[in-house]
C-alpha cells in the first residue's frame, strides 16, 4: 500500500524455481505495428498448477484464477519472452532469470516490467490472483467496536484468499452491512486487509439491532454473518490541524476523532516538567468529531507543553504544542529512533543513554528538495543544562526527504555526549544569533 510493495515484492520474487505440476499458459493478443504493444514483449506467461489464465489487453493484466486446491505460499510465475526482451527488476534493471515467486495472499497485484536489451523501450504487465467458490472466513465476535477512524473487523481468513484486488474490475473485497428491520445498508471495499476499514455514517451501525455482515471476494460466493452488533469504541483522537505547533493565547485547540457525546465530560491537561502543577481545562463537544478548546489558559507561562484529551478519566490522545504572544524559534519535537518520527511528535519523556544518537525537529524548518545544499549552520546547537552541569550538542545535518507533499527539511542529529553525568536536563535551542528557546516540555534523563 504505501512504498510500492509491487517493487519490494518484485525484487523479492526474482529466482528460478524448479519444476512443478502443470503449467498453463496465456499469450497477450497482438497490437498495431507501429505501437509497443504486449506480444512485441511477451509471449506467454504461465503459472505453476493453476486451471486457467486470461490476459485483458485493456489493462494488460493476466487473469490467473487458482483451483480450490491451491495453497502454495508463492505462486511461481513463469515469463516466456520475445528475443531480445529481458525481465527488469525492482530497480528497473535488467535480470538474467523468467521466473518470478510471488507471495499473493491479501497482496497487492503483481507488476512487472519487460525491457528490450538496447534498453529504449518497455511494457508493464499485471497479475491478478483470484479464486472461486466459498472462502474459508471465520469471524471471532460479534460485538465489534468502531470509531470515526473506521473498525478492525475480527475476521480470520483460512483459505482462498487471493490478492488484493484480485481484479481491475474491483478495488478489493467489499463489505456489506445490513439491518433488515429498517432496510438501512451501506457498503466499502478492502484495500487491505490488515488496515482498518472506513464506514461512513457509522452513528447509523450502533444500535441495538442484529445487523447483517457480508464479505465477498470478487469472483467468489459472499460469507455471511448474521446477528453483529457495533459499540462505541475509544474515540481515535487527532490535532487539528496536524500540522500547527505554535499557538497564541488567542487560539483555539482543536482535536478530531470520535465519536464523542455531548453529554459526556471532556477535559485537557496541559502540562510540561517546568509547570509544578498541571492545568486542567474542559472542552467542548463541537460536533461528533470534533472537540475544542475555545480559551487557552491565560495563566500558562510562554513555552512547550504536552497537551492530553480525555474523557471522563479515560485518556483519548496526546499531542504537544508551543504557546507564546508570537512565533519564535523553538523545539518542535525531540525522539530517537526512525528518521521518519519527524512526520510525528513525540509524546513520551525523554530518557536516553550514554552515547546515544537522537533527532531534534526545530523551528523554523529550512525547506528545500532532496538535491537542495542544506546548511548545517542553520541548525541550532542544543543546551542540555542541570544544577551541576551544562553542555551544548552539536547537530549533525539530516535532510528528510517529505516524498507525499514533495519537498525535503533539515533535521538535526545529535549524541548523548559518554562522560556526560547521569541526571535530567532541560533542553533548550541555541541559534546562530545566539537566541535562546523555551525548554522543551520533557526534561531529558540520562541513564
Amino acid at each position: 500500500m504505501k512504498k510500492s510493495m509491487f517493487a519490494l515484492l518484485l525484487l523479492i520474487g526474482f529466482m528460478t524455481g524448479c519444476k512443478k505440476d502443470q503449467i498453463i499458459e496465456a499469450e497477450p493478443e497482438p497490437g498495431p505495428e507501429k505501437e509497443s504493444t504486449a506480444g512485441q514483449f511477451l509471449k506467454s506467461l504461465s503459472v505453476t498448477g493453476v486451471q486457467e489464465i486470461t490476459f485483458d489487453s485493456v489493462s494488460n493484466s493476466f487473469y490467473v484464477s487458482l483451483p480450490d486446491t491451491y495453497n502454495e505460499a508463492a505462486a511461481e510465475v513463469k515469463v516466456n519472452m520475445q528475443p531480445d526482451i529481458v525481465l527488469a527488476d525492482s530497480l528497473e534493471k535488467p535480470t538474467t532469470g523468467n521466473t518470478i515467486l510471488y507471495p499473493y495472499k491479501g497482496t497487492p497485484p503483481l507488476r512487472f516490467q519487460l525491457r528490450d536489451k538496447t534498453d529504449k523501450k518497455w511494457f508493464y504487465f499485471n497479475v491478478y490472483f483470484n479464486f472461486s467458490g466459498t472462502p474459508e472466513i471465520e469471524l471471532l465476535q460479534k460485538e465489534i467496536p468502531i470509531n470515526a477512524s473506521g473498525v478492525n473487523l475480527p475476521l480470520r481468513f483460512n483459505a482462498k484468499v487471493g490478492s488484493i484486488p484480485s481484479s481491475v474490475e474491483q478495488l478489493g473485497p467489499t463489505v456489506k452491512i445490513s439491518n433488515k428491520k429498517t432496510g438501512f445498508f451501506m457498503e466499502s471495499s478492502y484495500y487491505e486487509l490488515t488496515a482498518p476499514l472506513y464506514l461512513g455514517a457509522v452513528q447509523e451501525l450502533i444500535t441495538t439491532d442484529p445487523l447483517t455482515l457480508e464479505f465477498k471476494f470478487f469472483n467468489q460466493t459472499p460469507v455471511v454473518f448474521e446477528g453483529v452488533k457495533f459499540v462505541r469504541g475509544v474515540p481515535n483522537l487527532y490535532q487539528m490541524p496536524m500540522y500547527k505547533f505554535q499557538y497564541n493565547y488567542k487560539d483555539t485547540l482543536k482535536a478530531g476523532g470520535g465519536f464523542f457525546i455531548p453529554q459526556e465530560k471532556y477535559t485537557v491537561k496541559i502540562s510540561s516538567d517546568f509547570l509544578s502543577t498541571p492545568v486542567t481545562a474542559a472542552v467542548q463537544v463541537k460536533d461528533p468529531q470534533q472537540l475544542t478548546l475555545d480559551k487557552i489558559p491565560a495563566n500558562l507561562p510562554e513555552g512547550s507543553y504536552l497537551v492530553s484529551f480525555y474523557e471522563k478519566e479515560t485518556l483519548l490522545g496526546k499531542t504537544s504544542v508551543h504557546l507564546s504572544n508570537f512565533e519564535s524559534n523553538c523545539l518542535e519535537t525531540i525522539w530517537k529512533g526512525d528518521v521518519n518520527g519527524a512526520l510525528d511528535r513525540n509524546v513520551e519523556p525523554l530518557a536516553f543513554s550514554k552515547g546515544d544518537v537522537f533527532y531534534a525537529k526545530s523551528l523554523p524548518l529550512e525547506f528545500g528538495t532532496a538535491n537542495t545544499n542544506f546548511d548545517v549552520n542553520k541548525l541550532p546547537r542544543l543546551r542540555l543544562k542541570s544544577p551541576g552541569k551544562t553542555v551544548d550538542l552539536a547537530p549533525k545535518l539530516v535532510v528528510y526527504s517529505w516524498a507525499v507533499a514533495g519537498t525535503s527539511y533539515s533535521l538535526g542529529q545529535y549524541t548523548v555526549p559518554s562522560d556526560l553525568p547521569a541526571g535530567e536536563y532541560a533542553v533548550s535551542a541555541i541559534y546562530t544569533n545566539r537566541y535562546e528557546s523555551q525548554p522543551y516540555w520533557s526534561k531529558l534523563k540520562v541513564k
